[in-house]
């Protein structure tokens, strides 16, 4: 297990205020004042200079759960972390792919136990190379996503009872392997291939390969979060029904997600198939569906798990003297598989967001979408949003600088919060503090 040592900030970090205070570096995060559209209900935010180096910067503020009757946000304090759970499990998997237990350029059905294929390029193996990198040819089907009950085969074979004719796979003109296109469906994969490699459940091999020996009790779908941190936990927030809904940036905060948190141990599953939301009997899930623990959103993680892994990046697979991963490892998730190219379109690019991905691993170009801040080209990690939260994970490899944030609602969809890149204001704000931090 890890020191905590490199982890512990100064006492004034562990504190965190119900408002925004004038001298707070986040001082346009106001609430209700100044410009209402970037208000937002809270944060938690940690930056370091070095991975073995105590962090130069780390506060949290504002409220984790909303409301007269709320708590404040602290930097301990768990959420739904969205898409920094694909790298998280990234990493998983690439432990067990440097034992060889796997090749990346192996074809996944025989692992799978069921035939993945493009329906339109049926002779084009999948790999676990074109899984990591969103380049699969795979697309989150209309009935997105498998819940509980089902088999991931039941969306992805002809004939499944979530086939829908086949929309899980992308048009003839995105070969596998040549297109990027963003899809959680991909970490589903992942997550099913880690169980079969394993013969052991998703969440309960990350807690075992990952989690534990890092010393951390974060969780894929809380499995594994212990009461006291449920107790700090914070939900997600918007100020409309939805990300597409009438919004009024006055209006209260409407929770979203995670407003009750399921009593430890018990674990809130993906879903069923007749849309329920379910909570999982310890030995009522037996593999063959990877949604399940929902691997590419459902981590509840804390700034401070998510400071863990920025370190375990930055110090090359390695957090003091734990080593999750080889150095060469890293290097290689980090590694561009897919990079956009505008004069011959080769992906969505997650509407200019996202320009250059590796395994699991977003590569920030600093060329306009992905600017997150001034100087940010060669920043490796990953960004998420989803249910009004915004968060970003980042590295920058050459100097062991590391940055994470995790912001728990947005005032105002994010189409009205892009001004200068595809990522929010709130987020270049937040960013740009923590990269001179």
């Amino acid at each position: 297990m890890i020191s905590r040592r490199t982890l512990m900030a100064s006492g004034v970090a562990l504190a965190a205020a119900p408002a925004f205070a004038q001298d707070d570096p986040f001082s346009r995060l106001q609430t209700g004042t100044g410009e209402p559209k970037r208000a937002v209900p809270g944060y938690a935010t940690i930056a370091f200079r070095r991975p073995d180096e105590t962090a130069t910067f780390a506060k949290a503020g504002g409220y984790a759960i909303a409301g007269p009757t709320g708590r404040i946000m602290r930097l301990d304090s768990p959420m739904r972390i969205a898409s920094i759970s694909k790298l998280v499990a990234a990493i998983g998997f690439m432990s067990l792919q440097e034992q060889g237990r796997v090749g990346l350029d192996e074809d996944v059905s025989e692992l799978l136990r069921f035939p993945l294929r493009h329906p339109l390029f049926p002779d084009v193996p999948i790999t676990p190379r074109m899984l990591l990198s969103h380049t699969s040819g795979l697309r989150d089907g209309p009935s997105y996503p498998v819940g509980l009950g089902r088999k991931l085969a039941d969306a992805l074979t002809p004939g499944g009872k979530q086939w829908d004719n086949g929309a899980w796979f992308g048009p003839a003109s995105e070969r596998p392997g040549e297109w990027f296109a963003y899809a959680n469906v991909n970490f589903a994969v992942i997550a099913e291939l880690i169980e079969r490699m394993t013969g052991e459940r998703f969440d309960l091999f990350m807690a075992r390969r990952v989690f534990k020996p890092l010393g951390l009790e974060c969780g894929y779908n809380w499995s594994g979060v212990p009461q006291r941190l449920r107790n700090y936990a914070a939900a997600l927030y918007r100020k409309a029904p939805d990300e597409d809904g009438p919004w009024d940036a006055k209006g209260p905060w409407l929770p979203q997600f995670d407003a009750a948190v399921p009593a430890a141990p018990e674990i809130l599953v993906t879903r069923s198939p007749e849309g329920e939301t379910l909570r999982l009997a310890p030995d009522e899930y037996d593999g063959g569906n990877g949604f399940v623990f929902s691997p590419q959103g459902g981590l509840r993680a804390s700034a401070r798990d998510l400071e863990v892994f920025a370190r375990l990046l930055a110090g090359g697979g390695q957090v003091d003297t734990v080593r999750i991963l080889k150095s060469e490892t890293v290097a290689l998730m980090a590694q561009p598989i897919w990079t956009y190219t505008p004069a011959r379109p080769n992906g969505e690019a997650y509407g200019g967001m996202i320009l250059a991905y590796g395994l699991g691993c977003q590569i920030l170009t600093d060329s306009g979408g992905d600017s997150l801040f001034p100087g940010c080209a060669g920043w490796i990690g990953h960004a998420g949003d989803a249910y009004g939260l915004v968060s970003g994970l980042w590295v920058q490899p050459t100097t062991g600088r590391g940055m994470t944030y995790l912001v728990n609602g947005l005032a105002a969809p994010l189409a009205e919060l892009r001004e200068r890149s595809k990522f929010t204001v709130v987020e270049e704000q937040i960013a740009g503090v923590l990269a001179t931090a």
